[in-house]
């Protein structure tokens, strides 16, 4: 028996579904085919941006969920599922590329160690209710660049690296950005920081910048904090190197000196990619050598095309005080 053709009138009668129905219809769909909804109207599509909570919480009822990630990529970012926040036993959550709206209330992700915050538009505010209402969190992966931050009036008062380290008690691995560092920190001022990164191990920074206000700051405050470190990965922004005009170097450096009683006994390994020569970088891996006793890598990849100016950065690194025999490799990128 053949299948007959849908009528003009029948194709038409699924763009013009009630609403209700049309949620029904993709709560009951597994998620793979409510998102293939989509193509049919702007009716569909419009349904799942709005009430793509409720397939979260038809999945929920019948399944423990522990790992999720939402990809919800588009030009105006769209809002996260409120439901979201309802997935207790959640151990792994991936976002990206979606707009949490409103500071959320909810009990906290108690089970939650792994959380990836990748271009997500937040507020200041929200976040760092997200993370302290996340006491088990073990991972952080938090890139978020300086235009996803919004909704904040008064946007220079109060955040600083202690607040944001506060929520962190247990991670052992941190990956976050230069422009994060800038936007959310950006009026921390010195002060003396307990060991409350007692657990972190490996800590990457993408987009640092050793001559602005914040970045160099932000990283000596938290090697302060972090007496357990393993390993530290930087990739400097080459383009904050190159804009930065001459006369602002010294003016955003660190007296490392200031923190000479620090002492790294378990960091094993540096890296740091697009290594421009400035002082204040020199100034900071000489600081690292001299207070990591069982140091072991030092890896430098230069953004240098200059060979002699590669090999004298080595030879001053050579010479300075060590606190272990380690081998310093510099590499150009080019």
């Amino acid at each position: 028996m053949k299948a007959k053709r849908l009528s003009k009138a029948q194709q038409l009668s699924l763009t013009t579904l009630p609403q209700a129905i049309i949620e029904t219809i993709l709560c009951l769909l597994p998620t793979a085919e409510a998102a293939r909804t989509s193509i049919l109207s702007r009716e569909w599509r419009t349904g799942k941006e709005i009430q793509g909570h409720e397939i979260l919480l038809h999945l929920s009822r019948n399944h423990t969920i522990k790992k999720l990630t939402l990809t919800l990529y588009h030009s105006d970012p769209y809002g996260l599922p409120l439901s979201v926040f309802s997935l207790h036993h959640l151990t792994d959550l991936c976002l990206e590329y979606c707009a949490i709206n409103h500071k959320p209330i909810f009990n906290g992700f108690g089970s939650l160690t792994s959380l990836t915050l990748n271009q997500v538009r937040i507020s200041r505010e929200t976040l760092l209710h997200l993370l302290s209402n996340c006491p088990s969190l073990k991972s952080l992966y938090m890139v978020i660049d300086e235009e996803e931050f919004v909704g904040d009036e008064y946007p220079f008062m109060e955040p600083s690296n202690m607040e944001l380290f506060k929520c962190l008690p247990m991670i052992e691995h941190l990956t976050t950005s230069g422009y994060l560092i800038m936007s959310l920190v950006q009026a921390s001022i010195p002060e003396e920081l307990p060991a409350s990164l007692i657990h972190l191990k490996c800590c990457t920074i993408e987009d640092m910048c050793f001559v602005d206000a914040y970045g160099l700051p932000f990283l000596a405050d938290l090697i302060k904090c972090s007496p357990n470190l393993e390993k530290i990965k930087l990739e400097i922004n080459a383009d904050c190197c190159i804009e930065t005009k001459g006369d602002k170097l010294e003016e955003h450096s660190v007296n490392l000196e200031e923190y000479s009683y620090v002492w790294l006994e378990h960091l094993n390994e540096l890296e740091i990619r697009n290594i421009c020569n400035y002082k204040s970088e020199l100034e900071f891996v000489k600081f690292i050598l001299a207070r990591s006793p069982n140091l072991k890598k030092v890896i430098l990849v230069t953004w240098m095309d200059d060979k002699n100016e590669e090999f004298e950065m080595l030879k001053i690194l050579l010479r300075v005080p060590r606190a272990s025999p380690v081998e310093i490799s510099v590499e150009s990128k080019f």
